[in-house]
C-alpha cells in the first residue's frame, strides 16, 4: 500500500482521530486497497480497449487500400479484354446453332430406335407366351413320353427387354446367344382332340383322390375326436395338478408366516431372556465369583469351562471336603471357621478403603490436570 512517508512524521495541525478502534482502522485501510485494485483494474481495461480500436483502425485501413487496389486493377482487366469477350460471344453463338441442329437429328435418331425396341419386345413377350403354352403341354403328355425323349425346358427364361435396357444400346450378340440356346419345339399332341383323351384320364385320376380323400377325412375326424378326448382328460389332469400346486404353494405360505412368527418369538426370547442370562451384568458376576472360587480352591481355568461345570465341580469339591471334614473335631472347626470369617471382613474393610483412596487420587489428578490447562477467558480488543 502506497503511503506519504512524511504522514508518520508530521504531527501538528493533525486532528484527533475520535474512533480507536483497530477493527475500524483495519477496514478502512482495505477498502482503501480494494478500491485501489478496481481503479487499476479499469484503468488496465480502458487501456486495453484503446489498443484493440487501434489495431482495428490499422486493420480497416489496410484493407480499405487493398480494396481500392483491386478495383484499379478489375477496371484495366475489363477494358482490355473487352474485345476478346465479344468474339468469344459470336463464337459461343455459332455452336449454340449447330448444338440445335445435332439435337434435332438425335430426338429422331432415338426415336427410331424406341420404336425398334417396341418391336423387338412385342416379339419377346409373344416368344414368352409360346413358351408357357409348349411347358404346358410338355407337363400334360404322358409321363413315359416324357422320359424317353428328356425335354429340358427352361422355366426360368430372363426377360431381353427390362426396364433399364430401354435407355441402353441393344446388344445383338446377346439376343442372337439366347434366341439359339432355346432347345427344338418336340411335342406329344398333333390335335386338340388329343388332350381331350388326357383331360379324361385326369378327371378320373382325380375322382380317385377324391375317394381317397374322403376316406382320410374320415379317418382324420375319428383322429381329431380322439385328440379332443385327450385334451379334455389332460385339462383335467392340468386343473387337479394346478389344484393341488396351489394347495402346496398355500402351505409354503402358511409355513413361512409360521417362520416369520418362530423367529420373531425366538428373537424376542433371546434379546429379552437369553441376553440376559449370558451377558447381563449379574450373570458376569457370576461367572467371575465361580471362576475365582474354582481357581482358588482347584485350579486354574486353561480349559475355559464354563459357570457350571466349575460350579458342579466346586460342589464335588465342597462335598469331599465336608467328608474329610467330618473327621476332624467340631470345636476346631468352629473356631476355622470364625477366623476365616474374620480374615474376609477384615478384607473387605481393606478392599473399601483401597477403593475409596483410588476415587480420590482420581480426583486429585483431575484436578492436577485442570490446574495446568490454560484459561479459557475472552480478551475483547
Amino acid at each position: 500500500m502506497d503511503v506519504d512517508p512524511a504522514y508518520y512524521s508530521l504531527v501538528e495541525g493533525r486532528p484527533i482521530r475520535t474512533n480507536k478502534s483497530i477493527h475500524m482502522y483495519k477496514k478502512n485501510i482495505k477498502n482503501i486497497a480494494l478500491k485501489r485494485t478496481v481503479h487499476g483494474f479499469l484503468v488496465d481495461e480502458i487501456l486495453r480497449i484503446n489498443r484493440e480500436i487501434k489495431s482495428e483502425q490499422y486493420i480497416y485501413d489496410k484493407a480499405y487500400k487493398h480494396f481500392e487496389e483491386y478495383q484499379k486493377s478489375f477496371d484495366k482487366f475489363l477494358a482490355h479484354d473487352n474485345n476478346k469477350t465479344i468474339a468469344i460471344m459470336q463464337r459461343s453463338d455459332a455452336l449454340a446453332k449447330e448444338l440445335t441442329n445435332q439435337n434435332e437429328k438425335l430426338k429422331k435418331a432415338n426415336y427410331e430406335m424406341a420404336s425398334l425396341k417396341s418391336k423387338l419386345q412385342y416379339i419377346e413377350e409373344t416368344l414368352m407366351i409360346l413358351l408357357s403354352f409348349q411347358n404346358f403341354l410338355h407337363k400334360a403328355s404322358p409321363i413315359l413320353w416324357q422320359n424317353s425323349h428328356s425335354i429340358k425346358l427352361d422355366t426360368k427364361y430372363s426377360e431381353i427387354f427390362t426396364i433399364e435396357s430401354v435407355f441402353k444400346e441393344i446388344d445383338k450378340k446377346t439376343i442372337e446367344k439366347r434366341l439359339n440356346s432355346l432347345p427344338a419345339p418336340q411335342l406329344y399332341f398333333d390335335c386338340p382332340e388329343q388332350l381331350l383323351i388326357i383331360f379324361g384320364l385326369l378327371e378320373k385320376q382325380n375322382l380317385n383322390c377324391l375317394l381317397l380323400t374322403e376316406e382320410l377325412n374320415s379317418e382324420k375326424n375319428r383322429f381329431l375326436k380322439t385328440v379332443e378326448v385327450l385334451k379334455i382328460l389332460l385339462r383335467e389332469e392340468l386343473e387337479y395338478i394346478q389344484e393341488m400346486i396351489k394347495e402346496i404353494e398355500d402351505m409354503i405360505t402358511w409355513n413361512e408366516n409360521r417362520e416369520v412368527e418362530v423367529k420373531e418369538i425366538f428373537f424376542k426370547i433371546l434379546r429379552d431372556k437369553m441376553r440376559y442370562l449370558i451377558s447381563s451384568g449379574t450373570a458376569l458376576q457370576i461367572f467371575n465369583y465361580v471362576e475365582f472360587a474354582y481357581e482358588r480352591l482347584i485350579t486354574s481355568n486353561e480349559t475355559k469351562f464354563s459357570s457350571i461345570d466349575m460350579a458342579l465341580a466346586l460342589e464335588r469339591e465342597y462335598e469331599n471336603l465336608m467328608l474329610d471334614i467330618s473327621a476332624f473335631d467340631l470345636g476346631m472347626i468352629k473356631q476355622i471357621e470364625k477366623e476365616i470369617y474374620d480374615d474376609g471382613v477384615q478384607e473387605i474393610k481393606q478392599a473399601k478403603e483401597a477403593a475409596k483412596l483410588l476415587k480420590d487420587v482420581d480426583k486429585l489428578a483431575k484436578r492436577l490436570k485442570s490446574s495446568f490447562e490454560p484459561t479459557r477467558r475472552k480478551t475483547n480488543y
